[in-house]
């Protein structure tokens, strides 16, 4: 009797926790998991730590960086979190010496496939020097985008008023974390809206890759990009 009482007490404990599991897992689960699994399992590179963030450096929403120079003028290059995403490079829009740039405004572009991205301004200022390897080069961007991959040059009009609304050390590292949970995002909105084409486009290379991931996109998401990421 009391082996049979036994058996009856774990076959109820067995079914209670069956059913406990059952009514979990039909719980709806929440966005950010949903998220997280599905570029977890599609993209597992896209992750903060993947992307270089020197210290020192000042960085602007729209990503674009910007370096303090002795001389008091800055450099201002794009971010590798923007020129990995974007991919190749066909080709690179500079503005000419002299030019007057008002921060948030387009002050360069990037070619690619016959499509377009503006580049957003870090700051206002003129024009005083333009990297022109990147016109005979466009890769080098790409290779060295802190170092010998700058665009231009700049003479600040107000450095003071400038600089706070940058981001840098710290700031910019939660930024860059919110940065990647966007794409994480933006990227199930496009998997979900095109997700066949867009796996069935990447098998042959062994799925999804974090590099040239804007090269696989369409014009329409390419543009959501922009507006979501870059400003443009």
């Amino acid at each position: 009797m009391v082996v049979i009482l036994l058996i009856v007490t774990v076959i109820i404990l067995v079914a209670m926790d069956l059913l406990i599991r059952w009514r979990l897992s039909r719980r709806p689960r929440p966005v950010a998991e949903i998220t997280t699994a599905v570029t977890d399992f599609l993209l597992p590179e896209l992750k903060e730590e993947h992307f270089v963030l020197p210290a020192g450096l000042f960085f602007h929403r729209g990503h674009t960086w910007v370096n303090l120079l002795y001389s008091g003028q800055v450099k201002v290059g794009v971010d590798d979190f923007f020129q990995r995403v974007i991919g190749r490079l066909d080709g690179i829009a500079l503005p000419t010496v002299g030019t007057e740039l008002k921060e948030g405004q387009p002050f360069a572009a990037i070619r690619q496939d016959g499509r377009t991205t503006s580049l957003m301004a870090p700051m206002d200022g003129v024009v005083c020097a333009v990297n022109g390897d990147l016109t005979r080069a466009p890769q080098l961007l790409k290779r060295d985008p802190y170092t010998r991959g700058w665009l231009v040059a700049v003479r600040p009009a107000d450095l003071g008023q400038s600089l706070p609304r940058l981001l840098i050390g710290t700031t910019a590292e939660a930024w860059l974390r919110g940065e990647v949970m966007k794409l994480q995002k933006f990227l199930v909105g496009i998997l979900t809206a095109q997700g066949d084409r867009l796996v069935g486009a990447t098998a042959a290379d062994g799925g999804l890759h974090v590099d040239g991931l804007l090269e696989r996109l369409d014009d329409e998401a390419w543009k959501q990009f922009q507006r979501e990421f870059v400003g443009a």
